[in-house]
């Protein structure tokens, strides 16, 4: 006779108890328990502050939830293969689930998982939680993964039907007792200072009072302020995907009842819903070609002759290049851990073909800073910028970062508010301070002339393309 099954859920990026697909399979397990590995690996890549913080707030709204239906969290520290391992040894469980993920480290940290799971006696089992599809389940009439976001925009809304249903939190068995837990680390013990400057709390119930605010409010007019980085018009929901403290299941489903209630809402949700669509394609792109974090998805563009400036990459990281908009979008990322998706664009843009410095710097950057810095859609972002990715587009599209300002900024909400330097500067020339009958003594001058940076921009990928077609 069989005796108990005893599941472990492992949580990873689905920092939630709703609408969690492994956690609503472990739950039908006689005993369960809820593990977090605090991988030492992902804590050393990731070490900005305010990413740290909005970590340590996931997990403890989780544990919370958890210990309000009678279970814990077990937190462990260390390599996760070696974790599990110990832990399905302890506590004598025979199963073990968590949600699938697609990054090359995360492929090879979960076989190595399965592995050591598999020694221990254990079944595994993983689930799709992450995507509404996996990047598998969509392909071209030819069997071959997209690389074209709008015929795999329709592919996917084709499918999506019954695929959006959210599932409720389900009810949890009993964890065994004796389970032994170390606490959550502060955010001190993690080798960070306590001052991360950043108005998101972490957790799922923060997740949802952001969703339930987004719709009741910024939804209507998203399609035309989710490019004004000074005006609250985007959802911000992206770091709660990131570490799955809400469903993109929840996210599009809620959006798209939203539109079917209330016309008025139909084109910013549909906008919203384009975007949350976007995430899956890049995450889809990733699992098809891993090379990409290392490569450009357009090999012509393998080539490209990157300056060697590290005084300029000081600059840019800074925000002291003397372009008031590329500031004040580096001192939002450094001080909160978060930029608005426009800013993105232009500093990344600005890095590329302004100072010619290669895009993989910037997107480490942005991984060591983010939030919501998830592998595939920072690639995906970064390569779009730099023009080496699926993005169609030709390289010679160059923003020009005075004229973005002007047009996306206009009344300089979003630079006074991070450029203190820039307050006193009228209206007229506060994206080309220099301009200014008085210069902003300790604002710096530009530190290239954009113009100039421009043709070179486009001579080298032009050369770039040559060489690639003689190789």
């Amino acid at each position: 006779m069989l005796g108990p099954m005893r599941a472990v859920h492992w949580f990873r990026n689905d920092l939630r108890l709703s609408d969690n697909t492994a956690l609503s399979a472990a739950a039908r397990a006689d005993a369960l328990i809820p593990l977090f590995v605090l991988d030492d690996a992902l804590l050393a890549a990731h070490a900005s502050p305010p990413r740290r913080r909005f970590l340590l707030d996931c997990l403890a709204s989780l544990a919370s939830n958890l210990a309000h239906r009678g279970s814990r969290l077990i937190v462990r520290r260390g390599a996760p293969a070696a974790v599990i391992e110990r832990l399905l040894h302890e506590t004598r469980a025979d199963r073990l689930t968590f949600n699938r993920d697609y990054s090359p480290y995360a492929r090879r940290r979960d076989a190595q998982v399965e592995a050591r799971a598999a020694r221990a006696g254990a079944r595994v089992e993983t689930y799709k939680d992450r995507v509404v599809f996996e990047h598998d389940e969509l392909r071209t009439q030819a069997g071959t993964p997209f690389s074209v976001y709008t015929p795999y925009r329709n592919a996917w809304l084709a499918r999506a039907g019954d695929a959006l249903r959210a599932r409720r939190a389900p009810t949890l068995p009993p964890l065994p007792a004796g389970v032994a837990s170390e606490p959550l680390p502060t955010l001190t013990e993690l080798g960070c200072a306590d001052d991360a400057r950043s108005s998101l709390a972490g957790g799922e119930a923060a997740a949802l009072r952001r969703l339930a605010t987004f719709l009741d409010g910024p939804l209507r007019a998203y399609a035309r302020d989710r490019d004004r980085p000074g005006v609250d018009g985007t959802s911000r929901l992206s770091p709660y995907l990131r570490f799955g403290a809400i469903s993109p299941r929840r996210c599009i489903a809620d959006a798209l009842a939203r539109a079917a209630a209330e016309p008025g809402a139909a084109v910013g949700a549909r906008k919203w819903v384009d975007e949350l669509i976007w995430r899956e394609f890049y995450l889809a792109l990733l699992a098809a070609h891993p090379r990409l974090l290392g490569e450009a998805f357009k090999r012509d563009f393998q080539r490209v002759a990157w300056n060697d400036d590290a005084d300029g990459f000081a600059a840019w990281c800074a925000g002291r290049t003397g372009f008031p908009i590329v500031d004040a979008a580096m001192r939002q990322l450094v001080a909160t851990g978060w930029m608005h998706n426009r800013a993105r664009m232009i500093v990344a843009s600005f890095l590329t073909k302004d100072l010619l410095l290669d895009w993989r710097a910037g997107e480490r950057f942005f991984m060591r800073h983010l939030i919501d810095g998830e592998p595939a859609s920072n690639n995906g972002g970064w390569q779009w910028a730099a023009s080496t990715g699926t993005d169609a587009q030709p390289y010679f599209r160059i923003f020009n970062p005075v004229l973005q300002g002007e047009k996306f900024d206009p009344d300089g909400t979003y630079v006074r508010g991070w450029v203190a330097e820039l307050a006193a500067v009228p209206d007229r020339f506060l994206h080309k301070p220099w301009q200014a009958p008085t210069p902003p003594r300790d604002y710096p001058a530009p530190i290239v002339d954009h113009a100039e940076r421009r043709i070179t921009a486009v001579a080298r990928y032009e050369a770039a393309r040559r060489q690639a077609a003689v190789a």
